[in-house]
């Protein structure tokens, strides 16, 4: 892999303009409560040079903005804490939760006051340049690009941030977001930031980026700041619950909706008593006599040891069609909702791919892909609404199903359709308000929120991430010609089965067909794959995986 190292020029805490004028404290919501061990949410932007006056400063006007603008997100700055007693007492303010928000596991953000940790923001310097990180060409020349060679996680933060579950004795307490703007050789910059996934999905961090970009558009030009108005209110979630979470007990027959939806429930704490990992289990529960809450993790399936190769596949905006219409050809027509989008198209053919590279044509065991659905739309939040609002959906099917292949004009194809309608007809289900309230009702009464798992990863299973529609190049800081990004990226953990379906980046010159409205497949779509090695290799021998042009 090219280092590109960046150079740490400085490092400081940032905090609103203006103080929040009081002490507060926050429940935050049932879904944010499960994502306490998850991964940072964090992506990184590359722009080109700046082209505005002479002697302009532009990381220095990147920080005042960011201060302006982090007068609507407070709590970003504040500590993100846990609730770590079962029938212990409770510390201080903690009484002013809600009961269900009182439960061991649950998270709550504390802030507004003299010992916030504020937002890591990091000036840096690397002598990378902007054709080495991302060639103009690479839609084209590298369809499938090896990321070994270059990897922008190079350029993200290594500032650890706030784990309510792992309590920092530091004498400084660490944030929950950091930010780095790397300067680059050829004049450009790479911007990086990332936040604890408690706190925000990538839906929440990019439209943050974007009210970022915003004012510091305004401040260029010397307008008064735009009003920002991000929605936190984790309550209104939690509200949305079916029945009494406050109750002391569960409702029965709302657990019994509940697990009619198409989730894994893979417990943490389901382990033998010799295993090692029993050291997952809290300390409050480690000594009782737990049943068990799901099935066991079926860790024989992944080998942490073999390695991960990491690409990012190019499906130009014809190819991305391609696939839809052979996709779309066989749509069941007694099916609720047959009407396929280029996302269940797109994903079918990836998972099929996947499940090609990984010899499964003949195995009639079953294979998942566990795919993020973003809740916002179910319970009618906007895109304002901050948090972390998703669940993992298992969308299940037996290997060689997901394998077929069929002659036509004498060619091989991939037989999508019964994929992509097996996508489309689980996600229908999980789209159900009432089954979602029944699932935040099953959430509240969990022992712990971090307990289930309802996705893996291994030779059975791909963990899919989607970023369509998030706006990731609408990002706008109004510094030259070219404002927005030439190339962004989600970052993720190298490990085997991790998936991302992202937008890909605008050309400089329009590639979009006449007056058609526009789509978030306009330029085609950018695939994240990350794969056991020997698996990606066979991926990337498959005349399938990259159709041609039509």
């Amino acid at each position: 892999m090219s280092s590109f190292q960046p150079s740490i020029l400085t490092s400081e805490r940032l905090f609103p303009n203006t103080e929040t004028g009081s002490e507060r404290i926050a429940a935050l919501s049932l879904l944010d409560a499960i994502t306490v061990n998850f991964l940072d949410t964090c992506a990184v932007w590359l722009f080109d040079r700046p082209e505005l006056q002479t002697q302009f400063d532009f990381v220095d006007h990147l920080r005042q903005s960011l201060r302006a603008t982090l007068d609507a997100y407070p709590q970003w700055c504040g500590l993100v804490k846990a609730i770590n007693t079962v029938n212990g007492p409770l510390a201080a303010g903690e009484d002013q939760l809600a009961p269900h928000a009182r439960r061991f596991g649950r998270v709550y953000i504390h802030y507004g006051t003299r010992s916030d940790p504020g937002v890591e923001f990091i000036a840096a310097r690397s002598t990378a340049t902007l054709d080495e990180l991302h060639p103009s060409s690479r839609r084209t020349s590298q369809p499938l690009w090896d990321q070994e060679k270059v990897n922008l996680s190079q350029f993200v933060p290594t500032t650890r941030l706030a784990n309510p579950a792992n309590v920092s004795d530091a004498n400084i307490l660490p944030p929950i977001m950091a930010i780095q703007v790397t300067e680059l050789a050829c004049g450009g910059f790479a911007l990086a930031v990332k936040i604890a996934h408690t706190l925000a999905d990538a839906s929440a961090m990019i439209y943050f980026v974007k009210n970022w970009a915003s004012v510091n558009r305004s401040l260029l030009l010397g307008v008064a700041t735009p009003a920002l108005n991000p929605v936190f209110e984790p309550e209104r979630l939690d509200n949305a619950a079916a029945g009494d979470i406050n109750a002391a007990l569960p409702d029965e027959s709302i657990l019994q909706q509940a697990e009619t939806l198409p989730f894994h429930r893979y417990d943490w704490w389901n382990v033998p008593a010799d295993s090692p990992r029993k050291k997952q289990i809290p300390e409050a529960f480690r000594t009782k006599e737990l049943s068990p809450a799901g099935k066991q993790i079926p860790w024989p399936e992944w080998d942490l040891k073999a390695p991960v190769s990491h690409y990012i596949m190019h499906l130009s905006r014809n190819q991305v069609e391609a696939i839809w219409k052979q996709a779309s050809n066989a749509s069941s027509a007694d099916a609720k909702d047959s009407r396929l989008s280029r996302h269940d198209a797109v994903l079918a053919h990836i998972w099929a791919s996947i499940n090609r590279a990984r010899n499964m044509h003949n195995d009639p065991g079953p294979v998942h892909c566990d795919l993020t659905y973003g809740c916002r739309p179910a319970f009618q939040l906007g895109d304002a609404f901050m948090g972390s609002l998703a669940v993992m959906v298992n969308v299940e099917m037996a290997g060689a199903d997901v394998t077929t292949t069929a002659k036509s004009d004498g060619k091989e194809t991939a037989v999508l359709p019964p994929i992509a309608q097996r996508i489309r007809q689980t996600l229908s289900r999980v789209r159900d308000p009432a089954l979602l309230a029944a699932h935040l009702h099953s959430l509240a009464y969990e022992t712990s929120p971090q307990r289930i798992w309802q996705g893996f990863l291994g030779t059975r299973h791909v963990m899919t991430t989607t970023w369509a529609r998030a706006g990731l190049y609408e990002v706008d800081f109004g510094l030259g010609p070219h404002p927005t990004a030439r190339y962004a990226d989600g970052i993720l953990a190298n490990l085997d089965g991790l998936v991302l379906i992202k937008e890909a980046p605008p050309g400089r010159t329009s590639d979009v067909n006449g007056d058609a409205p526009p789509t978030w497949t306009d330029h085609g779509v950018d695939v994240q794959l990350h794969l056991r090695t020997e698996d990606m290799e066979r991926l990337l021998l498959d005349p399938l995986l990259l159709p041609n042009e039509q």
